[in-house]
């Protein structure tokens, strides 16, 4: 019996596709694109990133933006490697762009290789740590995943180079100036405590919380240019990130980043859990070897620990290494029908 799918493309074979499997990560989507990126096996991420920048964003923008996505959605193309037992590489697309790293998409993606058996573990390892790597725009990211009979029950990977660039005074909407904590882990971030948002970090609140990022947003990126020079201009720090007390037992801080495009990230996002671990580090707040549970807008959890001092572009940075979970959603086909004026994607 013929599929939908099959019955599809046999009346319209001009119809792109892409075929994709979807996770979450503690609450936060990825979606995995299998095929039909044209990026061919063994390609390096940081080429492959530039080449569907420059020649098919379409990827991007079908995968993540409406009708099939959403502002908040993150889509990852997987290089696969020229040989057996090599490693997959991966580019990571969100609604706005192509950052270097993500965290929770990384966890997502490790999860999506372990249980579609595309990564296997030797037969002795089918249950307790395992560990492989991912090859990314920002390097090779190092993977621990925990299997138990073969399921992968969390991955936890490690950053090396986050590091904390310093505090910032601000005042939004001409309030009273406050100290804004900006760090870099894959992607920059500033820490902000939600009362300055007259607000508590609550999925009911997430529209207050996005409107308030907006000129917290704007303040910075006028203060930051100030401080930069011709030689060494300032970072764009996009991700804003409302810190506030847990509700977890467990947990020690509780956040969420707003991106610049509006979106948020329902876990506690990996990558701004080791920016905020940096943080913590150089003000003396954290020690190294020390776990740090940090919970998200839902409830849910992450486990990191700073590993060890390093450096990163002359700053003094850590090693971060972050733990996650992650469960299969879903698996099938986009298409995209060369006659729909909004095929390649829109946000709303």
């Amino acid at each position: 019996m013929q599929t939908a799918l099959d019955l599809l493309r046999s009346r319209n074979p001009a119809f792109r596709s892409l075929e994709v499997v979807d996770s979450h990560t503690c609450g936060q989507p990825t979606r995995v694109i299998l095929s039909g990126h044209g990026l061919a096996p063994g390609t390096d991420p940081a080429a492959a990133r530039e080449t569907l920048r420059g020649e098919r964003d379409w990827v991007r923008t079908v995968s993540v933006m409406e009708p099939r996505g959403h502002r908040s959605m993150f889509s990852v193309a997987l290089i696969k490697p020229t040989r057996e037992g090599e490693e997959f590489g991966v580019v990571f697309m969100d609604a706005s762009t192509y950052p270097d790293m993500c965290g929770h998409a990384t966890i997502g993606t490790a999860t999506t290789l372990l249980e579609l058996g595309l990564v296997t573990p030797p037969r002795d390892r089918f249950s307790g740590p395992f560990e492989f790597g991912l090859r990314t725009p920002a390097g090779r990211i190092a993977l621990r995943a925990t299997l138990e009979d073969g399921r992968c029950k969390a991955v936890a990977f490690a950053f090396d180079g986050a590091y904390f660039l310093g505090s910032f005074d601000i005042a939004p909407s001409g309030d009273a100036p406050l100290a804004v904590d900006v760090a870099y882990a894959g992607q920059w971030y500033a820490f902000i405590p939600v009362s300055v948002a007259r607000s508590a970090i609550e999925a009911a609140n997430i529209g207050d919380l996005i409107a308030a990022a907006v000129p917290v947003r704007e303040a910075l990126a006028a203060r930051m240019a100030v401080s930069g020079s011709a030689d060494a201009p300032a970072p764009i720090v996009g991700n804003i990130v409302w810190t506030g007390l847990p509700s977890h037992p467990a947990a020690r801080h509780r956040n969420v980043p707003i991106s610049s495009s509006g979106s948020f990230d329902r876990s506690p996002c990996g990558t701004a859990t080791c920016a905020r671990m940096a943080t913590l580090v150089a003000k003396g707040e954290l020690g190294v070897g020390e776990t740090f549970v940090n919970e998200g807008l839902l409830g849910t959890i992450y486990r990191g620990v700073p590993l060890r001092e390093a450096t990163r572009e002359g700053h003094q940075a850590i090693v971060a290494e972050v733990e996650g979970s992650a469960w299969i959603s879903a698996c099938g086909t986009l298409l995209v029908d060369p006659t729909d004026p909004l095929g390649t994607g829109y946000l709303a």
